[in-house]
């Protein structure tokens, strides 16, 4: 038990640190902080002084429902859209943040540097690029992708950036710990083969529980995501039981069979996980990441996703408690989809390129441009979640010397980015060598490896 000090300090030494017996805590005091969490995951747009049921609808006619979404666009965006004085939105903004129910301690105006390094060893995330080499160039202990921020990969057509993106897709489906993928035992995890169970060994590193994955959200603004490769990545990697192949079939890296339709199932559970969107113009694009917080926090049903209420503040399900008479709504219950942990944007800037031509509507691509990538800025850090974009790229004439190869977007993008990786291919298009350069980070200085695309999607260079 604690020694009490004749201050009324409570002081733990190691035996009681050890016992089995805890300090008891009051009924009430249970109540009490259960009551101030429930009122807290509860605040709402409305609850914010200065937003009155006008504002309101307004904001839900523009993809805001919730106070994150609100902080996520800024001061400026709220002064044009809700057609107020910039100083009327820069309180609400203030009223948003001091209400912001997140971990977050920048809500305050300064922290201390050792409450910064606290929070970020207790809040951020890794998630592995599923290669060794690579995970090693992102952090310095080799746990790759970081949470909270923006990771880009640019590079020509044929670099293997999708790829990379769907390798992702299956790691963020992993457990964080070692364990079994099979029976999930963590124990004699010394060899690639489960010793119980046959299953493959995991050393961790995703973004899951085991047998709980998470959801992953895809924006495929190229028509590059294809769900069978995806399949094919995880049947190859062994995340499931397969059938054993020839030696001729090891040599030719044929695509490898699940071991049975138990198996199978689990593979297409993987796949199921993965939700794809296809917005066909960059203002669909636009108004689908400003409804990225939502996303997140499955706050879309998820057998007809629509939210629980519309943009006119009416109910959507039978089993919302304001449901009145004479409302069409749908006649199952609402379902609260599951969260999402990694976001991918592939590509990042495709559609701008394709819709503003010449060097006339330059102006405008990029108003537009920065606009949503601040919000996907916004929104990584404010939920913790990974977000990996892709990036095109276009040559610098005039350049003899050196690689003339730049990513779009300019230096507005790039000062918002957090880690660029250029993935430059061969020159021979033969040969399945990609060189892996991390062209910017906060965290490590730039270095390249070298990788394979084959039937992994990415993998280690063939001996």
């Amino acid at each position: 038990m604690p020694r009490k000090k004749e201050t009324n300090e409570v002081v733990f030494d190691e035996a009681s640190l050890n016992a089995e017996k805890v300090v008891p805590v009051t009924k009430n005091k249970v109540l009490e902080n259960l009551e101030i969490i429930e009122k807290e995951l509860n605040r709402q747009l409305e609850d914010i002084e200065g937003i009155g049921p006008v504002r309101l609808k307004k904001l839900y006619a523009l993809g805001v429902y919730n106070i994150e979404g609100l902080l996520s666009q800024g001061e400026e965006w709220i002064s044009r859209h809700l057609e107020i004085s910039f100083s009327e939105a820069r309180t609400i903004i203030e009223r948003a943040n001091s209400i912001h129910s997140n971990d977050n301690i920048f809500s305050t105006m300064y922290v201390s540097g050792k409450e910064y390094m606290d929070y970020r060893l207790r809040n951020i995330q890794y998630l592995t690029s599923g290669l060794k080499e690579l995970d090693e160039i992102l952090e310095k202990r080799g746990r790759g992708y970081e949470s909270g921020v923006i990771t880009e990969f640019y590079g020509a057509y044929g670099a293997g950036k999708t790829q990379v993106m769907m390798v992702a897709c299956v790691m963020a489906q992993l457990p964080k710990n070692a364990c079994c993928l099979t029976c999930g035992q963590t124990e004699h995890l010394d060899s690639d083969k489960c010793k119980t169970c046959g299953g493959t060994i995991w050393l961790g590193g995703g973004l899951s529980e085991f047998d709980k994955p998470c959801r992953v959200m895809y924006f495929d603004t190229e028509n590059s995501y294809r769900p069978e490769r995806l399949y094919e990545i995880i049947c190859n990697r062994e995340i499931i039981k397969t059938k054993p192949q020839t030696a001729t079939q090891i040599k030719m890296q044929a695509n490898k069979e699940p071991l049975n339709d138990q198996e199978f199932e689990k593979a297409m559970r993987f796949v199921d996980n993965v939700n794809v969107s296809r917005p066909r113009t960059s203002g669909l694009l636009i108004s689908y990441v400003n409804n990225l917080e939502s996303i997140i926090n499955g706050d879309f049903c998820k057998i007809c996703h629509k939210r629980q209420i519309n943009i006119n503040l009416e109910p959507t399900h039978q089993n919302h408690p304001n449901l009145k008479k004479d409302i069409p709504v749908e006649t199952h219950d609402f379902v609260r989809d599951e969260q999402v942990k990694l976001v991918i944007v592939d590509s990042l800037t495709g559609k701008f390129r394709k819709e503003f031509e010449g060097r006339g509507e330059l102006s405008d691509r990029q108003t537009k441009m920065t606009s949503y990538i601040k919000v996907l800025e916004n929104t990584a850090e404010i939920k913790n979640v990974v977000v990996l974009v892709t990036n095109q790229v276009q040559e610098l004439l005039g350049v003899t010397m050196g690689d003339n190869i730049r990513p779009v977007g300019g230096h507005q993008i790039g000062h918002t980015l957090t880690h660029r990786i250029y993935l430059k291919k061969p020159q021979s298009v033969t040969k399945s060598k990609i060189d892996a350069t991390l062209v910017d980070s906060p965290n490590m200085p730039k270095q390249t490896i070298s990788m394979e695309l084959g039937f992994k999607g990415i993998q280690p260079l063939s001996q």
